[in-house]
């Protein structure tokens, strides 16, 4: 009876003794996965807040642009009306018109290609982030 309680107490310990090994490296791994996604966590963050400065930074450059377009334009439109206003018949006005017509259609034509080409490179950069952020947060 005494070698039976023994082995009894003797397979116990060894069960006891799997099971803590077992829920131990189950505990050290979780450990391990926990601080790879805080790290990934991290770097998204990290990332986010730096397109987040990214896109700020090129809508601010291109809001700056539009806002001094509007007021180049405003003064134009301003000296243009003096001119009209000078005509003296209809002739010079047609003329002064078709002058202010042609000079304000390329000017918006050039402020509207350098905006198009501004919005371009700030999409271009900002998709470049983007992969940068992806890139370092799920490196393998």
């Amino acid at each position: 009876m005494a070698d039976s309680t023994e082995n009894l107490k003797a397979a116990a310990t060894e069960a006891t003794a799997k099971m803590t090994s077992a829920a131990e490296e189950t505990l050290e791994k979780s450990k391990e996965m926990f601080t790879k996604s805080t790290k990934t966590a991290e770097k998204v963050a990290e990332g986010v807040i730096e397109f987040n400065a990214s896109v700020f930074k090129s809508a601010e450059a291109i809001a700056k642009k539009a806002f001094d377009n509007y007021v180049s334009n405003s003064t134009a439109a301003f000296e243009d009306a003096k001119t009209l206003v000078k005509s003296g018949d209809v002739a010079e006005f047609y003329k002064s018109a078709s002058a202010v017509y042609t000079k304000n259609s390329e000017a918006y034509l050039g402020q509207a290609k350098e905006l198009a080409e501004m919005s371009q490179k700030a999409l271009k950069d900002n998709l470049d982030n983007v992969q940068k952020v992806y890139k370092d947060a799920f490196a393998a």
